[in-house]
């Protein structure tokens, strides 16, 4: 899950620049206020390129970083706590972050970090509701920040609630935020995962062209091509889903060319290509399916010969 990747970000490097001088913005910038398709032939703005254009941060105030400490120190007591008490101990954490952050609304560089962490934690806790207002609002407060980061996260919190219409639209606006960057690309496949679970094969099957086109990196390659094969092996099409698979292998393979040292590596991630096993069991059930008719035409000819 995302959170545990996040939480040494958040607490760590998002919350401390927040409270401290900023010497620069974040590596992630630009919500989907300020990126778009670029009206009159002009380029979007890349989050990263936003944040190096972005004012320092103010200084937090006193009372804000007061009631960051008290904050983490309640979070600090779900460590060790198990069952009830752990589920105690997440949803008083949580709120104790949702008060910093309707507590210093004024200072949004402090609320948006501290709604980000309540959101981390109602997830946790199976508050997906909850979870939900906190990433939204934390990818209003600071855009820069918290934008796309924000509304992908909504987005999970929208599926993981079946509010499917509402988490197809979301992804939209992860993609629209930054079409470049690694959640974008994450939010392409979700979209076609959720589209296809809705039983919307030829559109999902779109949004995973959409996500190989869109791939730069050999790992993203084989999970966009992993689940476009899938996909079509769905809807019948195994000859494009080999060609899927096909597309892989040929990147892989340049990259393998490209740098021997990761060949390793690279062929693991290859292997690891479940659409191969599946596509293996299309063709051998398609393959018994004729042999089966075969079988039958003929013995209904020699039957109807006797």
């Amino acid at each position: 899950m995302r959170w545990q990747s996040t939480v040494t970000a958040v607490l760590g490097i998002a919350m401390a620049t927040a409270m401290l001088p900023a010497q620069g913005s974040g590596p992630q910038g630009g919500g989907p206020q300020s990126n778009g398709s670029g009206n009159g032939g002009t380029p979007p703005v890349r989050e990263a390129d936003a944040a190096k254009k972005a004012p320092p941060k103010p200084k937090a105030s006193e009372a804000a970083r007061t009631a960051v400490a008290a904050a983490r120190e309640t979070e600090s007591k779900i460590k060790g706590a198990d069952g009830p008490a752990r589920a105690a101990a997440l949803q008083t954490a949580a709120a104790a972050w949702d008060k910093v952050a309707a507590d210093f609304a004024t200072e949004p560089a402090v609320a948006a970090a501290a709604a980000f962490r309540g959101g981390e934690l109602w997830q946790r806790h199976g508050g997906f509701a909850q979870a939900e207002q906190d990433f939204l609002a934390s990818a209003r407060l600071e855009p820069q920040q918290f934008g796309q980061r924000g509304l992908l996260e909504a987005a999970d919190m929208q599926r993981r609630q079946k509010r499917n219409d509402e988490a197809l639209t979301t992804y939209g606006q992860v993609i629209a935020a930054d079409a470049g960057s690694p959640r974008a690309q994450e939010a392409r496949i979700w979209l076609g995962r959720l589209l296809q679970t809705l039983g919307r094969i030829d559109e999902s099957i779109g949004a995973f062209r959409k996500a190989l086109d869109a791939a730069g990196k050999p790992k993203q390659v084989v999970e966009a091509a992993n689940y476009l094969a899938k996909a079509l092996i769905a809807k019948g099409d195994l000859d494009n889903a080999e060609n899927a698979l096909a597309h892989a292998d040929e990147a892989i393979h340049k990259a393998i060319t490209a740098d021997a040292a990761q060949a390793e590596r690279l062929q693991r991630t290859l292997d690891s290509m479940s659409a191969r096993k599946a596509l293996q069991r299309a063709r051998d059930k398609q393959t018994g399916a004729g042999k089966d008719a075969k079988v039958l035409e003929e013995h209904r000819a020699g039957r109807g010969g006797g």
